[in-house]
């Protein structure tokens, strides 16, 4: 298995809006592609990871939801093809993003979920998600939207985000 290099902010495909993925054809490379998505995710300490994040146009993320424990293993969902289809409530938090490393900033998203999408088996499901799953759901399928948590910010605070991810850029590299 390998750890993998995450796209960082400015590279193309993160802005690309995914199309479905046809799961007959991809069925054969799951195991492998998401055993590395799931390492790399856990090596930079991240919740979730969409396959655009490591250069593949794919509808497809994982989201690994931390346990209760230090010890437990992290919960994982592997979502294909995601929509949301229902929505509701609303916060404000910090977020982050693995390809804008070192930035965090407040963002509105919902508090409630509902998510359909394929598993890794090609099974449809519908799940309603709250808390760090809803956000996590959220934060993924934006991904596979094209959309970085950056779009988000408050307008006010647009023109800070862009000093930090100015000075950032060059740690990046």
């Amino acid at each position: 298995m390998a750890i993998l290099h995450v796209t960082k902010y400015g590279e193309p495909i993160l802005r690309q809006k995914l199309k479905p993925v046809d799961y007959q054809k991809i069925a054969p490379q799951l195991p492998r592609l998401l055993k590395d998505m799931e390492e790399t995710c856990l090596a930079v300490h991240g919740v979730g990871l969409a396959a655009n994040q490591i250069g593949l146009p794919l509808r497809l993320a994982i989201i690994l939801l931390p346990g209760e424990k230090e010890e437990d293993p992290p919960k994982r969902y592997v979502i294909i093809n995601p929509k949301i289809v229902a929505k509701q409530g609303e916060k404000i938090e910090e977020e982050g993003c693995l390809s804008l490393p070192g930035l965090w900033a407040e963002v509105k998203r919902y508090t409630d979920v509902t998510v359909e999408f394929l598993d890794e088996t090609g099974t449809p499901k519908k799940m309603r998600a709250r808390g760090l799953l809803a956000k996590a759901f959220q934060h993924e399928v934006d991904h596979l939207d094209g959309k970085l948590f950056i779009d988000l910010v408050d307008p006010k605070s647009k023109p800070e985000v862009k000093k930090i991810i100015k000075k950032l850029r060059a740690q990046w590299d």
